[in-house]
């Protein structure tokens, strides 16, 4: 084994700026390593000090490949890595990126050309929904989803259309055509770039052997988090006596529903048994009170590598433990919490609530609108899935991929020029028996059914992709998009247009613009192919903001990567946090392997706090518009010894409602009247606060202009002298006399 070679006047203190523990890691010379790196134990530090070693040691950068999972995640490697030694050449990048440059690199290889295009989860669903047309199935959205999940996860185990064995016949008849499909198109779904790569190399012996040659040192972030073909990826490139460091944590594997699989990393030495591995087990983000509650939780899993994170930082507030009596109330709590915590000079941007499924946030952004307080969901719409941002980009992809009939028929007749859905579809069934695609029909010749009108129509849409051909390949991509907008008559319709997001979607694309010039002068490459393949792998990681003055929500799926000051995790219920999917719906007999990733899971949303840690749950809770009553979650009772507040079993907590929050302030006027309200009878209620003065402790002073009841309590609609309109809950107002 080659050890490396320290000092060397490089100016980094390795010694002082790593722990033992790191510093081992990054001084391991030649031979496989795996890094078990617990939460906030420093596991990019490690990553991209090895790198800095590695190149310190004069190892060609050249023969260095760095892969992880989000470009985030990514480009913040690379930084990290040029501060240290100022090394370029190093390759890092995700998986999907990897990937999708070494197909287009071997496209003839793959079965493409190089102007390829990569289609979304959007583009899948709408190539999806021709197939099931085309095989007489009905595409609702349910039976939709479920077919393209069935493809998408034997892409993942390494299935190709032609091993579809366990499958139905419907199964196997749509994932054939709608490969079929991809082949016509030119196009690659996202599952496709780690499939087909490994296909790549599996059936070119020699293309395999040369990426050996060339990435001699590979290292992979979140290994945890891989599934079969991402794993098999990594089998092919590296052998058991190769030079791969791995770093993850099984502890934080919280990703079997979309097929990664933990056995990875808990199997690693199977694969490489000349591993060597090393812990991580100094946590430099919590308090040893959030770490207590942490292990306490997750040493009930039987799957995992022993090990316990520790803090220098002793002490620290206790996690706290609350009950509600429903989630409305649990809601209101998490806002009067924050409002206090932003008014003690807390930043917003540095809380977060935490929740198993995306519905959960419906009664907390009520809540949070009624006392004012600014949020973001995290993992809502984003930017680059927008209607109108997907319409520009349909038009570049067209102009390097004509090809792509999703795209074609996504812009045809956008914005409006005459080509309705009767040519369309003349267009499609005509390019379907001549088994071609709808542009090359086009080119041809269009189908003789069509009137004059739209033969002309047609010939006018086919011109503009001719010019938009010739020019974008040529251009920049931000310039071939403001010619696209130009062009295509897209920029004029918004502008013209009486809608009233028209103004919103002209600023979305001319960000997208934007986007195009920022990306060029961040990669070097201004090209509209790089560009494109830049949105197509974008990730919902890539799109949490920091520093905005906004409270957090999110799912603890979305959380994972990431730390807050103060976290609130609400719904600790049986059947929401574990979820019902850990357990058989018929006898209610628990699925052990669904049990422990829930129990990771929650261990995410645990290690996420670096001081501040609430837990929560509510006796009824409304989801999908049917409030249920729940029973606290087991995990819970594993905690308990570590938690402030009372939990039980049954009815028990909710007796309890730990509401002892710092809020003397506030609640020293919850709902006054200066008069007699409070003994009218309520139908006169409503009527007598009409018109009243009112002072609220976030807007100040405004006027009732209406009432109406809430499951919180009463609302009114108030137009505030500083705030304007909005609705608060009466609770939080001090009204007046006339």
């Amino acid at each position: 084994m080659r050890v490396l070679r320290f000092g060397g006047g490089d100016g980094v203190r390795w010694e002082e700026e790593l722990n033992p523990q790191q510093l081992e890691a990054v001084r391991h010379g030649e031979g496989p390593l795996m890094v078990l790196a617990g939460a906030g134990s420093g596991k990019t530090r490690v990553i991209t000090y090895r790198i800095a070693r590695l190149v310190t040691d004069g190892v060609a950068p050249y023969n260095i490949l760095a892969v992880t999972f989000t470009n985030k995640a990514a480009e913040e490697m690379r930084h990290r890595v040029l501060k240290l030694v100022g090394a370029e050449g190093v390759w890092i990048s995700t998986f999907h990126s990897l990937g999708a440059r070494l197909l287009r690199r071997h496209a003839e290889l793959a079965g493409r050309t190089p102007d390829f295009v990569i289609y979304d989860e959007d583009d899948s669903r709408r190539l999806g929904k021709k197939v099931m047309q085309k095989l007489g199935l009905n595409p609702d959205s349910q039976a939709l989803a479920y077919f393209l999940r069935v493809v998408e996860k034997c892409k993942h185990q390494l299935r190709g259309p032609d091993q579809t064995r366990g499958l139905n016949t419907d199964e196997s008849l749509f994932y054939r055509e709608y490969q079929q499909a991809l082949d016509q198109a030119n196009a690659f779904d996202f599952a496709d770039l780690i499939f087909r790569l490994h296909r790549l190399w599996q059936e070119n012996a020699s293309l395999l052997e040369q990426y050996r040659r060339r990435f001699r040192w590979v290292l992979v972030d979140e290994f945890q988090d891989t599934d079969r073909a991402q794993a098999g990826l990594l089998e092919l490139l590296c052998p058991p006596e190769a030079n791969l460091c791995v770093v993850g944590d099984d502890d934080q594997a919280i990703y079997n529903w979309r097929d990664a699989d933990v056995s990875h990393i808990l199997n690693f030495q199977r694969h490489w048994p000349a591993a060597r591995v090393v812990r991580l087990e100094r946590n430099y983000r919590s308090t040893s009170a959030i770490l207590e509650v942490a292990f306490s939780l997750i040493r009930h899993n039987h799957r995992r590598h022993a090990k316990k994170l520790w803090t220098d930082m002793a002490g620290g507030p206790p996690v706290r433990f609350c009950a509600f009596a429903d989630d409305y109330q649990e809601a209101e709590s998490v806002a009067r919490e924050v409002l206090a915590a932003r008014q003690r000079g807390e930043s917003l941007s540095e809380m977060a609530v935490l929740y198993r499924v995306n519905a959960q946030s419906r009664v907390l952004e009520e809540v949070l609108r009624l006392y004012g307080l600014p949020y973001r969901v995290v993992g809502g719409v984003r930017f680059f899935e927008r209607q109108e941002i997907k319409d520009v980009l349909a038009y570049l992809r067209l102009a390097l991929n004509p090809d792509s009939d999703l795209d074609l028929l996504r812009v045809i007749n956008v914005p409006a020029r005459g080509i309705g859905d009767t040519t369309r579809g003349r267009l499609e069934k005509e390019a379907a028996r001549r088994g071609v695609s709808i542009w090359r029909l086009i080119q041809a010749a269009p189908p003789e059914q069509l009137r004059p009108a739209e033969a002309r129509r047609l010939q006018e849409f086919r011109q503009l992709l001719l010019n938009l051909q010739d020019s974008c390949r040529r251009l920049p991509a931000a310039e071939g998009l403001e010619l696209i907008l130009r062009q295509s008559g897209y920029w004029q319709a918004l502008e013209s247009s009486r809608e009233e997001a028209a103004e919103d979607r002209l600023a979305n694309v001319m960000e997208l613009v934007n986007s195009a010039r920022q990306f060029a002068e961040m990669s070097g490459d201004e090209s509209p192919g790089a560009f494109l393949e830049h949105v197509a792998l974008f990730t919902a990681q890539d799109t949490v903001a920091t520093g905005a003055e906004m409270l957090n929500l999110m799912t603890l799926h979305s959380a994972k990567g990431l730390e807050f000051y103060r976290v609130f995790i609400v719904g600790l219920e049986e059947q929401l946090l574990p979820h019902w999917r850990a357990f058989d719906s018929e006898t209610g007999v628990v699925n052990q392997d669904e049990l422990e990733e829930e129990r990771r899971l929650l261990y995410v949303g645990i290690t996420r706090a670096r001081r501040e840690l609430r837990l929560s749950c509510a006796e009824y809770r409304t989801l999908h518009g049917q409030s249920r009553p729940s029973e606290p979650s087991r995990f819970l009772e594993e905690i308990a010894q570590h938690l402030q507040g009372e939990v039980g079993s049954g009815a028990a907590p909710y007796a309890h409602r730990q509401v002892d929050f710092d809020l003397p302030e506030l609640e020293e006027n919850p709902f006054e009247c200066d008069d007699d309200y409070g003994q009218l009878p309520s139908d006169e209620r409503s009527e007598r606060l009409l018109g009243r003065s009112v002072e609220h402790p976030v807007f100040g002073r405004g006027r009732v202009l209406g009432v109406r009841p809430g499951s919180g309590g009463l609302k009114l609609e108030i137009s505030f002298e500083q705030a304007g309109q909005r609705t608060v809950l009466a609770s939080w107002c001090k009204i007046h006399k006339n």
